[in-house]
């Protein structure tokens, strides 16, 4: 991780010296533009290159193809004219190791941050982009502190594996028309802690004409315990604790919110939030607290199919003694793949996106920009129709919390901790069984995996 990061270093301060030589210029914030805006001597002679198609597949996060023409095709077409984006349609939970033997594998893809140490990792998918920064002289230092350490953190030991494309914030979708039938306060502008949320949750969790409506839904242990840099396995030691108090009171919080009167449904439901049609379709569910990405792509979908609903944004919670900030860092990525057979022109696409243009045209087409400036937020969602009206500014109220690289493991034992979840909401377990159970699973579940991966 180290090396991670004194290679970035290493990169960042070449350019600033490359700059500085070359004279580059300083935008409104004062930070080095240089390296996003001079052409480079490929793009020189773009005019005379032949048409390039490259293939650009999400995987594993949300991003609409109207989203993806708002921005990334959009800007390609406006730098690199001669290049054809093929946008390749595959549902969130795609498989990918099929498409790599079908040998289907894009030039391109649209992924979190996390898989990049996980899946991409394991399907030896992901190039080196350090070459191709140093070469086309991007600068890295533009972007957020947050950022960065994200792309540190993920990036191998000797080298950088993504272009960030957005930041993914938390916050707080909310249905008006629920509060309003129940004439409810609705949540507030102010950043609120879980047992606040729980409380404005409370108040419409009810039944009316048949109709169960449920106020908010937690989405489960992993959606607020990184708002404590919490971690199922240590990624130093490869040990897991989860029976500290810290995972108590994440675990505790969540019995809260399962005690609700109204909350638990007759067929032992306990889980909503992760049914997008309980919100968008049958309305019965009152607030949404996860990333921005997951619902405001789909809303804006549904404004142009004719179907609005009556919603705003309030400030994602967290815990009291972390208020003033959200969960960890989410980032949505892109990644350039060792199977391409255009590799420098598909990392030149991608990091097309780090400049001021760029930046604000992603912020316009309501994408978190990754690069430092107000002027990026200040022009946020403006081309977004469904967010007119929008309490915009709330989004930013509970900013990110730095990454937590996760062990490898942590994505295979975490079903242990969605078993607690459902013991505690369902058959009334208690949270220090819950959790012990979990853990004595997990240690089990290390011990076959450490065999298996020797």
């Amino acid at each position: 991780m180290k090396r991670a990061g004194l290679i970035l270093l290493s990169l960042m301060m070449m350019i600033t010296m490359l700059a500085a030589c070359s004279g580059g210029t300083k935008n409104g914030s004062g930070a080095d533009t240089s390296g996003g805006t001079t052409p480079t001597a490929t793009e020189k002679g773009k005019d005379n290159q032949e048409p390039v198609t490259l293939k650009v597949l999400r995987a594993g996060i949300t991003v609409t193809q109207a989203e993806f023409e708002k921005t990334l095709l959009q800007q390609t077409k406006e730098k690199f004219p001669h290049v054809t984006l093929e946008w390749v349609d595959a549902p969130e939970d795609v498989e990918l190791e099929p498409l790599i033997t079908s040998g289907e594998v894009p030039d391109i893809m649209f992924v979190s941050t996390t898989s990049i140490a996980t899946t991409l990792k394991d399907l030896d998918l992901v190039e080196n982009l350090a070459p191709y920064i140093e070469k086309h002289n991007v600068d890295l230092s533009r972007l957020k502190p947050v950022v960065l350490d994200v792309v540190q953190k993920y990036s191998p030991e000797e080298g950088v594996a993504a272009i960030p494309f957005s930041v993914n914030l938390p916050v707080i979708f909310y249905n008006k028309d629920i509060f309003d039938k129940f004439g409810a306060s609705y949540p507030p502008n102010e950043q609120m802690s879980w047992n606040q949320a729980i409380e404005v949750g409370k108040s419409v969790t009810r039944s009316d004409n048949g109709v169960d409506y449920v106020g908010i839904d937690l989405f489960g242990s992993s959606n607020i315990a990184t708002g404590l840099d919490l971690f199922i396995i240590d990624p130093e030691t490869g040990k897991a604790d989860v029976t500290t108090p810290q995972w108590r009171k994440v675990f505790e919080q969540l019995q809260k919110s399962y005690e609700v009167p109204g909350y638990i449904g007759a067929d032992g439901r306990y889980q909503y939030a992760n049914d997008d049609d309980i919100f968008f379709n049958e309305q019965n569910l009152a607030i949404v607290a996860y990333n921005i990405a997951h619902l405001l792509g789909p809303l804006e979908e549904l404004r142009q199919q004719g179907i609005e609903l009556n919603w705003d944004f309030a400030p994602f919670p967290n815990f009291e003694e972390n208020l003033g900030t959200g969960k960890a860092v989410n980032v949505h990525s892109l990644v350039v793949t060792k199977a391409s057979k255009h590799k420098d022109l598909a990392f030149q696409v991608i990091a097309n996106l780090l400049t001021d243009e760029s930046q604000l045209a992603l912020a316009k087409a309501g994408r978190v920009p990754t690069v430092e400036g107000k002027q990026f937020e200040e022009v946020y969602g403006q081309d977004i129709p469904v967010l007119e009206g929008k309490t915009v500014e709330n989004i930013f109220k509970a900013p990110p919390r730095n990454a937590i690289k996760p062990h490898k493991f942590e994505s295979k034992v975490r079903k242990f901790l969605t078993e607690a979840e459902r013991s505690i909401a369902v058959d009334g377990v208690d949270v220090n069984t819950a959790l012990r159970v979990a853990q004595e699973g997990i240690e089990k579940e290390l011990e076959t995996l450490n065999n298996t991966s020797k």
